[in-house]
């Protein structure tokens, strides 16, 4: 009986113990905006597909619609679903997509951040969506990817959409 209540002590400890340990929205998001700078400033991702003439890398265990054209390009990665919108008449420097957001007063953003080398700009966003998910952005140029996701995802995606963005030519 003794050895009974030490082991239900035991497991109430551990889960306390393991409950305050986790990150909370706020820090999620943070390291998900520092990992995606890291991909801005690495961009060491050369192009892997060609779709409508634009050159694109297309991360491991990514697949891309056939639906997909020179200026909305969809990715899936298992259930999903990612839209990358790419304007042609906007240089890498550009900051349209960035002061569009800004300007959306509806927006909850719960990080971001701006990133610029030599004659590019990009960015980065957190914004929190509804039902525990976050909407995810991160912008080169003229090109922005955005998807919605739960927020355990935050880091990998960002960082996997700014190699799709920084890498297209």
């Amino acid at each position: 009986m003794f050895r009974l209540w030490k082991f239900i002590l035991l497991v109430i400890a551990s889960t306390l113990l393991l409950a305050s340990c986790g990150q909370t929205s706020e820090e999620k998001a943070a390291d998900g905006i520092k990992a995606a700078g890291e991909a801005f400033y690495a961009n060491d991702k050369n192009p892997t597909e060609e779709i409508d003439g634009v050159k694109l890398y297309k991360p491991a265990g990514f697949t891309i619609s056939e639906s997909s054209d020179a200026q909305n390009i969809v990715f899936q990665k298992g259930k999903d679903t990612f839209i990358l919108f790419i304007n042609p008449n906007e240089q890498k420097d550009s900051r349209l997509f960035y002061d569009l957001l800004e300007a959306d007063e509806n927006k909850d953003f719960i990080a971001k951040e701006t990133f610029t080398e030599d004659d590019v700009f990009g960015f980065a966003t957190v914004v929190q969506g509804e039902n525990g998910y976050f909407e995810l952005v991160a912008s080169v140029g003229g090109a922005k990817m955005t998807t919605l996701t739960k927020e355990k995802r935050t880091v990998e995606y960002l960082t996997r959409m700014m190699e799709v963005v920084r890498s297209i030519n």
